[in-house]
């Protein structure tokens, strides 16, 4: 048990003094530039899924693409027909409810159609007697909560009003004095509190929007916005709505720049991707994107997936700290089918991947690479640019498992050498029991076996760890255990 405990304690302080464990995770990024992606979410799944198997600590799908819509950008929410006819029969209900008298009634119905109107206000908005309705909407809630709450409660529900719709200004002759006249003492007391907001774009001349109203071409200002969360969108080409990005504004001046081209090429919606016009802009721009992406989520690397051929897919580890270099950290190319790459094919790429290496699986036999940046190199298992082999584990690691190894040999030598010792003195003492000389020749001989004993432990076991701790570092990478593990 002495000698379980103690080689599980040496091998875990030799493997932690080695190892430094990462505390971000990797983003898996599907990349297309034709037609067909159906292959995109499949594909990032099953990639997921081996990198994880292979240690890997991955981002899931869903967790990023929600990250990435609340810190960068969101698709434009959209409204249904029967959703916009709900919100309207909701607001017209509530305006009875009021001239009937019936307050708590007409708050429950207006405070829904208040909700949609905080989920979709940017599509509400598009349309400027559709944003006054919003507007009216918002203001019949403080009619309401002056009737059946507090005064105070009614001011932040009219502060509300204002940041949803900026600009606005209620319908004339729809609202009693005591709504308006409180809308004009906040708008007094808040004056010194607004902030306001500069939009621009790439490229300039683009349509800037904000919760939906219009403010004009990129580049555009705005001011007098209450403090609070605004929704910005540009849109370049008209009938196209534009992705959703949260600004905070305070007091002074807050400025936002969008890059349209960007917006247009990602897609968030189940998980995050990337989608060109044409493979130009892809070879172009893949890097750049997937970093901002990056960015946006808050990973270490991104694992780009690309279909390189119709029946080859690329893996390529694109490491944020690489500073915007176009030279992977690794790539890794696998064969493919209508039904995705197999099991043992995302293994080998996620292997590669993980160890930091540019291979072609999709080959007769694996060759390597160009990899950061390197000249291409040959058969899996020919020398490196610097004579190092591709197969092998990098050479600080091969070197530390060779050191380990001999450690390891080293210790169980010493621990079968000194058996030999031991037992002669286990026969010294067992024969010398007696000690009729009182010469103290017994107690030494017990007191020498002991003392042999713990070094045979001891050696023994420093041996044993230095040896697992040797497998990971010095053994070739492998898929699978071989036959004789």
């Amino acid at each position: 048990m002495r000698l379980c405990a103690l080689t599980v304690l040496c091998s875990g302080l030799l493997v932690t003094s080695g190892t430094a464990q990462a505390d971000d995770r990797w983003l898996i990024v599907p990349i297309s530039s034709s037609a067909d992606a159906e292959w995109m979410e499949s594909a990032v799944t099953q990639a997921r899924t081996a990198l994880i198997e292979q240690g890997t600590d991955v981002w899931p799908l869903d967790e990023a693409a929600a990250r990435f819509e609340t810190e960068s950008s969101a698709p434009a929410t959209t409204l249904s027909e029967h959703e916009l006819e709900r919100w309207m029969s909701l607001s017209s209900a509530g305006v009875n409810d009021l001239a009937e008298g019936d307050y708590k009634k007409a708050l429950e119905q207006l405070n829904v159609a208040q909700d949609l109107s905080r989920k979709a206000i940017e599509e509400l908005n598009r349309e400027p007697e559709r944003a006054r309705r919003v507007f009216d909407t918002c203001l019949y809630i403080v009619r309401a909560t002056l009737a059946t709450e507090s005064e105070s409660r009614a001011r932040a529900v009219a502060r509300e009003c204002r940041r949803l719709v900026p600009r606005a200004e209620p319908s004339p002759y729809m609202h009693p004095p005591v709504v308006t006249d409180l809308l004009s003492q906040i708008d007094a007391l808040q004056a010194k509190q607004t902030g306001e907001l500069r939009v621009a774009s790439s490229p300039p001349g683009c349509a800037a929007r904000l919760n939906g109203v219009f403010l004009g071409e990129t580049p555009v200002s705005i001011g007098d916005l209450f403090p609070g969360t605004y929704r910005v969108q540009v849109e370049c080409v008209p009938a196209k709505r534009g992705r959703v990005h949260f600004v905070t504004v305070g007091a002074g001046r807050t400025e936002r720049h969008v890059d349209a081209r960007f917006d247009d090429s990602v897609a968030s919606r189940s998980f995050v991707h990337l989608r060109y016009a044409n493979a130009a802009d892809e070879q172009a721009h893949r890097v750049a994107d997937v970093l901002r992406i990056a960015d946006g989520v808050g990973a270490s690397a991104v694992v780009a997936v690309s279909m390189s051929a119709q029946d080859t897919m690329e893996l390529e580890l694109i490491e944020v700290a690489a500073g915007g270099s176009t030279a992977p950290a690794a790539l890794a190319r696998i064969s493919t089918s209508r039904s995705g790459p197999s099991k043992s094919d995302l293994a080998q790429a996620a292997g590669a991947l993980g160890n930091g290496q540019c291979m072609d699986f999709a080959s007769p036999r694996p060759v390597a690479l160009a990899c950061r940046g390197d000249e291409a190199i040959g058969a899996a298992g020919a020398p490196a640019p610097d004579g190092w082999p591709i197969g092998r584990r990098p050479r600080g690691q091969f070197i530390a498992g060779l050191t380990l190894v001999g450690v390891g040999f080293a210790g169980l030598v010493t621990g079968y050498a000194l058996l030999a010792p031991r037992h002669s003195a286990g026969v010294d003492w067992v024969t010398g029991v007696e000690d009729p000389g009182g010469t103290g020749e017994n107690q030494a001989s017990q007191q020498k076996w002991f003392d042999l004993g713990t070094g045979i432990i001891v050696s023994a076991s420093v041996g044993a760890a230095a040896l697992v701790t040797a497998m990971p570092l010095a053994l070739p990478g492998r898929n699978k255990t071989p036959w004789w593990g």
